[in-house]
């Protein structure tokens, strides 16, 4: 089993895109886009200590979002929050996220630093 912990806030789809203006051209928003790379720079970080290649078999994954105990009343659609974590983990951890055929999502309310615990098992 490998585990990957991706520090601050989980950050849902919903946040991702904006539009230009003028344009009907959606596109990831900076925010999102800075924490895309955030993403990325981390996963790469602690996955290059396993392998220095990305997974290329089957996978089963599970998402553990750890929230601070303020967001308990916030409604979250947790499922939400793995597309932009699971995009920029292609290259990286796996060969593209279409190898992920088993997936598990859970929210916690707990904590005081929030993060994204990822569990990748190979199937």
């Amino acid at each position: 089993m490998i585990k990957i912990i991706i520090e601050g806030n989980p950050f849902t789809v919903n946040k991702q895109y904006c539009t230009r203006k003028g344009s009907r051209k959606i596109m990831l928003s900076r925010e999102a886009q800075g924490y895309g790379d955030n993403i990325a720079w981390q996963a790469k970080k602690q996955f290059m200590k396993i392998s220095r290649t990305p997974l290329k078999e089957n996978l089963e994954v599970t998402y553990h979002y750890y929230f601070p105990r303020t967001y308990v009343n916030k409604k979250i659609d947790h499922l939400n929050f793995n597309k932009l974590l699971n995009d920029r983990f292609n290259q990286i951890v796996w060969e593209d996220d279409s190898q992920i055929k088993i997936s598990h999502h859970y929210t916690k309310f707990t904590c005081e630093e929030p993060c994204t615990e990822i569990l990748i098992k190979i199937i």
